[in-house]
């Protein structure tokens, strides 16, 4: 689809596009919003915020979400129902929000067409149907380009691939389109401030401003360059995503331009923006030679520090590494997930531990070279299928990484229709917790206690041996410590806060702080980006 052949629309067709979240990034959201906001300028795009997932505060106490009152819940159906085509996007953990306001949105106007999209409504189709008039089951662009342009016209839009229609005569189920293909025939993703953001405070819709930008985002630039992942593991949705097409294996992005057009769009916007972040499944999977050009080409139309979260221990490299080192990269994150054999087995990660070893020490290595923020290594804890062995695993083989690193520790969720979530509904003696809570709520044992220390810094070995013997297996009998956990906590996150700040890092530590720091010309930022 070409950006050329899309046509206008009567502009009396009032369009909402509503993102409801905890933060703003929405990186979906904003891509279709997009090409909406191409088929119908006029194209009102909101956001509606239920926390913000990069603050302190979410860190510290991550089961303290914001909630929508039936005030909230009114005031947003009220602006929201005077839509003829209204669109949400949203992840499973904020599901529930969206299907209230729904609830509220049809009570006031039964005759608004209401679409929902997202991670949620692709892995979790049947139950997203049974709230709203149609879903998106696949990656959006060219289905919703199709749909709109017969929604508009009256056409039949029943048949439009990738969606779901929730109709009188019972739910039509259309097959999938093929994967995007030429991305930069897409308009760059959404980042104007011409939209509307939800005050709670206030009660009511405003137009939204640096400052909810920098609230939420910090003087960062969150962005998305590949799509696709070749491994399966079995806790992520991408599982999902390549059993219904295994085309999903295969790495897909636009060229270094067109990526590069997008960044610097945003700056233009956003002058203050001093950082970019990759969220890529699997950056260090795009081939060699165009990472040469992304180096090359980023030093030269960007030159602002950037962070790629998206590093696999079977595909680090020392030449990859060197070339993003030199472009400006400042910190890598790379999943690990477990120590453990055993449990990478089960969740078929197949990354053997001595690539694990290899890959954080080519890590370690180019942060020392590179001056860069230490690497953080994910970590899943709270599995109920760990053992004793198990823990011990992972802790030893942290132990014995080199460094600098630090770790990202996650309590297991489990993502409706991938393969774990089959294993556990297959074995229901499993307890697998409260599915619903947030996966930054780990449980307050000496497991998790000597995980944050290790974050920390590596304890003397006595000191280690120590702590090993009163960590346990999930189900085997143990002592919570909430009042040692939070004190470890807190200091693994001031810890992980000063080598942020120390380098006037917003990537991490959002708010308002790095924009002072930009206007006092403390931290770089790309003042020729108007002129790329």
């Amino acid at each position: 689809m070409s950006n050329s052949t899309i046509n206008t629309v009567n502009p009396s067709l009032k369009v909402k596009f509503v993102s409801v979240e905890q933060g703003i990034s929405a990186f979906g959201f904003r891509r279709i919003a997009a090409v909406s906001r191409t088929l119908n300028p006029s194209t009102e795009i909101c956001f509606i915020t239920v926390g913000n997932v990069y603050s302190l505060s979410t860190h510290l106490f991550p089961s303290r979400q914001a909630m929508l009152g039936d005030t909230d819940i009114d005031v947003i159906a009220n602006h929201l129902a005077e839509a003829h085509l209204l669109c949400f996007s949203s992840m499973t953990s904020c599901a529930p929000h969206v299907e209230k306001i729904v609830r509220a949105v049809k009570q006031r106007n039964p005759q608004v067409f209401i679409l929902w999209g997202g991670v949620h409504c692709m892995i979790h189709p049947e139950t997203a149907i049974q709230h709203v008039d149609a879903i998106c089951t696949g990656e959006g662009e060219i289905p919703f380009t199709m749909f709109y342009e017969a929604f508009r016209s009256s056409a039949d839009y029943l048949s439009t691939p990738s969606m779901w229609f929730n109709t009188s005569r019972g739910i039509i189920k259309n097959r999938n389109c093929a994967l995007n293909s030429d991305l930069e025939s897409f308009p760059h993703m959404f980042a104007d401030l011409e939209c509307q953001i939800y005050d709670s405070q206030h009660k009511k819709f405003r137009s939204f401003n640096h400052h909810d930008y920098l609230r939420f985002n910090g003087a960062s630039y969150r962005t998305v360059w590949s799509i696709g992942c070749p491994y399966s593991c079995i806790y992520c949705a991408n599982n999902v995503f390549i059993a219904r097409d295994s085309n999903y294996r295969k790495l897909r992005f636009p060229p270094v331009d067109y990526l590069l057009e997008e960044i610097a769009n945003a700056i233009r916007i956003h002058p203050y923006i001093s950082a970019v972040v990759f969220y890529d499944d699997n950056f260090i999977l795009i081939p060699t030679e165009v990472l040469r050009e992304f180096s090359t080409q980023y030093r030269r139309r960007i030159n602002l520090p950037f962070v790629v979260a998206g590093l696999h221990p079977n595909i680090v490299t020392k030449e990859k590494l060197t070339l993003l080192g030199e472009a400006g990269m400042n910190r890598g994150r790379m999943g690990i997930q477990s120590g453990s054999e055993r449990i990478l087995s089960f969740y078929r990660r197949p990354t053997p531990l001595a690539n694990i070893k290899r890959s954080a020490g080519i890590l370690a290595a180019a942060a020392k070279k590179y001056d860069m923020i230490p690497p953080s290594y994910d970590i899943i804890s709270d599995n109920p299928l760990e053992t004793r062995e198990d823990v011990l695993q992972t802790m030893q083989t942290l132990y014995e990484l080199a460094r600098p690193y630090t770790l990202t520790i996650f309590s297991l969720r489990v993502f409706p229709n991938t393969r774990l979530w089959e294993y556990f509904e297959a074995h229901p003696e499993i307890d697998i917790r409260d599915q619903t809570s947030p996966y930054l709520e780990t449980r307050k044992t000496m497991t998790n206690i000597l995980l944050y220390t290790l974050a920390i810094f590596k304890p003397p070995k006595w000191l280690f041996s120590l702590l090993c013997r009163r960590v346990r297996g999930y189900h085997e009998k143990q002592r919570a410590h909430p009042f040692l956990f939070f004190i470890v906590k807190s200091i693994y996150l001031v810890s992980r806060g000063i080598e942020h700040l120390r380098r006037l890092d917003s990537t991490t530590i959002v708010g308002p702080w790095a924009y002072y720091f930009w206007k006092w010309g403390l931290i770089k930022s790309n003042r020729c980006a108007s002129n790329n």
